[in-house]
């Protein structure tokens, strides 16, 4: 504790007679303007204590007391202060500032730029003989920028200041190969969280592909806010492959790459093992003719087209066939279509098991119900079992078809094409590891 008024001697005897009227405040700041005879000022500032009387007596007491002003008696008249650091520093990086004080102080203060840590402005850097000799505290800057450092040492003839400027050079946002923070799988149509943690962006682009092609994705591609989280939405099924780029003017950072599977939700009441996506290939040279990450739940994304780009045509589709490029031995396709209420009086249609890619045996059935393969008593028709290349599948017709037979599909109703590797265990050559490469060809007439 120290006496303030002995503090301001210095400043009293240098400057003149100093005119003061205020009252004892306990427990508060308590900030003082003083005026001498020579006009000069000196502010005191005391820490949050305030001002209060000296048990059993009557002089006002204070801590933390910091002198400021060309009234306040001459700085380093009596004792010293120094700081000393280097003159650029990387923001996240810590680095020494050493300070020192002669042994006449008695206390001293931190000042300077707020926000640096381990060097908190405005606080008791030492008090009494610690402060004495040389310090060297380890301090990280946050950003890039200029930062203040100062020591303030006050005692009872006066006080010592002394600081300095240390700059850090601009950087481009922080960390580089951030993570990002996703579900692993989303619903289509619901939104997901996406979060990162990055400092010194002033902006963030998403980036997404979907079969190795760029993609828009809602929430992610279209928006370009530097702040965490953000809410996705998937529109189509697959697996999609998603970074963030966050940059300044002085460059910019990449975060790692996550794969999120989007799928449609089991409003179709599917049993357990529905193959939702699918490289569906229309050339059987595969490669660039394949449509990767095909949304498979649906009839037009694999016989609606005859390539990749080309415009989904839904039921009956298009005169084309679809090479499976990885069908799931031990899963299913269920391709959901509805019977137009237009089509023809004499319409049919034939799925048959190519043979050029030829595959395992397939198991195919048009049925009403989703993973239905069961024998079914009315409509035997709709169902073929361990079908080989080349051979026949599901011939299907509307009901006003005369002369066709073969499994009946009324316009209006809502059907599913269900197909199957017959034999889960198979060792077929077109077939590696947990898929197989299947042929399947869907033509209609008229």
């Amino acid at each position: 504790m120290q006496d303030l008024r002995h503090a301001l001697s210095s400043a009293l005897l240098i400057a003149g007679v100093a005119l003061v009227s205020i009252a004892p405040r306990a427990h508060a700041q308590v900030t003082l303007s003083l005026t001498t005879t020579e006009q000069s000022n000196c502010v005191a500032v005391t820490d949050a204590q305030g001002l209060r009387l000296a048990p059993g007596g009557t002089d006002l007491q204070a801590t933390g007391v910091t002198l400021t002003g060309d009234g306040c008696g001459s700085a380093n008249s009596e004792f010293d202060a120094t700081v000393s650091a280097p003159g650029t520093a990387v923001a996240g990086t810590p680095f020494n500032i050493t300070w020192s004080a002669s042994s006449d102080a008695t206390r001293c203060t931190y000042g300077g730029t707020a926000g640096v840590t381990n060097w908190p402005v405005g606080q008791e850097a030492c008090a009494g003989a610690a402060c004495a000799g040389a310090h060297s505290p380890l301090v990280t800057i946050p950003n890039a920028g200029n930062y203040t450092f100062s020591v303030t040492c006050t005692n009872a003839t006066g006080y010592a200041q002394d600081g300095l400027t240390a700059t850090a050079p601009a950087q481009a946002p922080q960390p580089p190969n951030f993570a990002l923070n996703a579900p692993t799988t989303a619903t289509l149509g619901t939104p997901i969280s996406v979060t990162w943690s990055v400092t010194g962006a002033a902006s963030c682009t998403g980036s997404a592909s979907l079969g190795g092609n760029s993609v828009n994705v809602p929430g992610w591609t279209d928006s370009t806010s530097a702040t965490s989280p953000r809410s996705v939405t998937f529109s189509q099924a697959g697996t999609y492959s998603m970074f963030l780029t966050c940059s300044n003017t002085s460059g910019s950072t990449q975060s790692q790459t996550i794969s999120v599977v989007a799928q449609a939700s089991n409003t179709d009441n599917c049993p357990a093992g529905r193959q939702t996506i699918a490289d569906i290939c229309y050339s059987y040279a595969l490669g660039g003719s394949c449509a990767n990450a095909s949304d498979a739940t649906k009839f037009e994304n694999i016989w609606g087209r005859t390539g990749p780009s080309t415009p989904a045509v839904p039921f009956p589709g298009a005169q084309f066939f679809a090479v499976f490029k990885n069908l799931q031995k031990t899963g299913y396709i269920a391709a959901k279509f509805t019977v137009p209420e237009d089509l023809p009086l004499n319409q049919w249609g034939l799925f048959t098991h190519g043979e050029t890619i030829t595959g395992p045996n397939l198991t195919m059935k048009v049925s009403t119900q989703c993973g239905d393969f069961s024998t079914p008593i009315v409509e035997p028709l709709c169902l073929r079992t361990d079908v080989p290349p080349g051979y026949n599948m599901v011939k299907w017709r509307v009901p006003t078809a005369a002369g066709v037979v073969g499994c009946t599909v009324v316009p209006g109703q809502t059907y599913f094409v269900n197909l199957k590797v017959t034999d889960p265990a198979t060792t077929h050559p077109d077939c590696s590891g947990a898929t197989c490469k299947a042929t399947v060809q869907h033509n209609h007439n008229p």
